[in-house]
């Protein structure tokens, strides 16, 4: 259970999400991929019902710990991704991120409970926004950044590759082409793609140690660059699809 531990010490992650739940969350609440339990037990404070949603049977012996003696919280094991609602959702919490939404299943789980939502649903959280930059480093493999490794130089401002909002259906197919315009000479062979977690209106998360690090992407070649030249980079992947599906060319 170390993964978890871990997540419940990264403490930007835990205060953030607790201080959307304890403003967002009434009614008849679901904690989708509840893991340990704790959104779970912070939203029933406000709620008068939370179904807890965990597919992995060690897991969802620890949200059982977590949860026990509480009344109104129902622990069921089931796959998010298929789940029945049983009754209409007022609010509905989903900690399945990953950068770029594209390794871990939060896309598909929130596409299914668009059967089930109401018109006033409120989702935690709203939505994430991906950004994209041109970056010089040295890796062969697609890798995330993490404790300030690996180094890298920015090679271009940030721009917006993605704004995925959870109330509305998710295409989890994404196939751009970006402009991005060089900050200096060098040469450009990766890619470092940033994952802003909107929560609520007011509560936007960063990435932290246990939240979306940024993920470096090597390019199928590299470009030596002069300062203000305009690199085309053409990206797809699959939402909850997994980092293999990721493929990108630069122009």
């Amino acid at each position: 259970m170390a993964y978890h531990d871990n997540l419940i010490k990264d403490k930007k992650r835990v205060e953030a999400f607790y201080k959307a739940i304890s403003e967002k969350s009434h009614g008849i609440t679901y904690d989708l991929g509840t893991g340990s339990g704790i959104l779970a037990k912070q939203a029933i404070k406000t709620s008068n019902k939370v179904y807890a949603i965990e597919i992995s049977p060690k897991t969802i012996q620890k949200a059982k710990e977590t949860l026990k003696n509480i009344s109104n919280v129902i622990i069921e094991k089931q796959d998010a991704k298929t789940y029945n609602f049983p009754e209409a959702p007022d609010t509905i919490i989903c900690e399945m991120l990953d950068t770029a939404l594209i390794d871990e299943e939060q896309v598909p789980v929130i596409n299914n409970t668009h059967k089930y939502k109401k018109e006033t649903t409120i989702y935690i959280p709203e939505e994430t926004i991906t950004i994209i930059q041109l970056i010089k480093t040295n890796i062969v493999d697609i890798t995330y950044f993490e404790d300030n490794k690996p180094e890298y130089i920015p090679l271009s401002k940030e721009k917006i590759l993605d704004v995925t909002v959870f109330k509305e259906h998710i295409n989890p197919k994404i196939n751009k082409v970006i402009k991005l315009t060089t900050d200096e000479d060098n040469i450009v062979n990766a890619i470092k793609l940033t994952t802003y977690t909107k929560l609520t209106k007011e509560i936007i998360l960063k990435p932290t140690p246990m939240l979306n690090p940024p993920l470096f992407i090597p390019l199928n070649k590299k470009i030596r660059t002069t300062k203000g030249k305009e690199i085309l980079i053409n990206i797809s992947y699959s939402m909850g699809g997994g980092l293999n599906t990721i493929q990108t060319d630069i122009k």
